[in-house]
């Protein structure tokens, strides 16, 4: 099975939403960022993957990550997310943050360190999405991307 990794089109918004709902996620904010979206499509074209990368001038706020297909495995997810990260270096981004409730040993493979909250960049707290998710159990996870 061949998948294929793009940015997110207009076409794409209801598919994400549908995914990032399915998930349990909070789909808000999708519809006016979609151009910042990366997908996963299957053979047969469908979306079976996305994830957010939300740019405030050189740092980005990664959301809404979901993997739905019985294809995904550890080693894809990680390729995935490496490519997510190499994209957003390509777009000129220093640091991507992310938030979640636990940690995962992906992070760690990916170099994510927690970051306490108030090191936050001002734009990326101010994101719709950063307000909408972050509360007193969730942590926030940093990568730099510099060489």
């Amino acid at each position: 099975m061949s998948i294929v990794v793009r940015r997110a089109a207009t076409k794409d918004i209801l598919p994400i939403q549908r995914l990032v709902a399915r998930a349990g996620l909070s789909s808000a904010g999708i519809e006016h960022a979609v151009a910042q979206f990366l997908v996963v499509e299957n053979e047969d074209e469908q979306i079976i993957g996305a994830v957010g990368i939300e740019q405030y001038e050189h740092n980005a706020l990664m959301r809404s990550l979901v993997l739905d297909s019985p294809i995904w495995t550890g080693v894809l997810t990680l390729e995935f997310l490496q490519v997510a990260l190499a994209y957003a270096k390509d777009q000129d981004i220093r640091t991507v943050y992310m938030c979640a409730k636990s940690s995962s040993p992906l992070f760690y493979q990916l170099d994510f360190k927690e970051v306490k909250k108030e090191r936050i960049p001002k734009a990326v707290k101010q994101s719709t999405h950063y307000q909408q998710t972050v509360d007193e159990s969730v942590r926030v996870w940093a990568c730099e991307l510099d060489d």
